[in-house]
């Protein structure tokens, strides 16, 4: 579903578009939720750097995990 390009995981059919496509809304959505509960800039900017953190990590290990390899 994905195919490496350097440290990239770029999405190549449906299903990595759609894996692709819900951690950008997630993280979007979870960036609106910790602007509205925090009250000032640098625990919104912690908390959002954090979050997006993890959402990297769990991206990064589903891409590997149905990484195309080159024959």
């Amino acid at each position: 579903m994905f195919k490496r390009k350097g440290i990239l995981f770029i999405p190549v059919n449906f299903g990595g578009w759609l894996i692709f496509a819900a951690a950008v809304i997630y993280a979007i959505y979870n960036g609106l939720q910790l602007n509205s509960s925090t009250h000032s800039i640098s625990d919104f900017l912690m908390n959002l750097v954090f979050s997006l953190l993890i959402i990297a990590a769990v991206y990064s290990l589903i891409a590997y995990l149905t990484l195309i390899k080159k024959q």
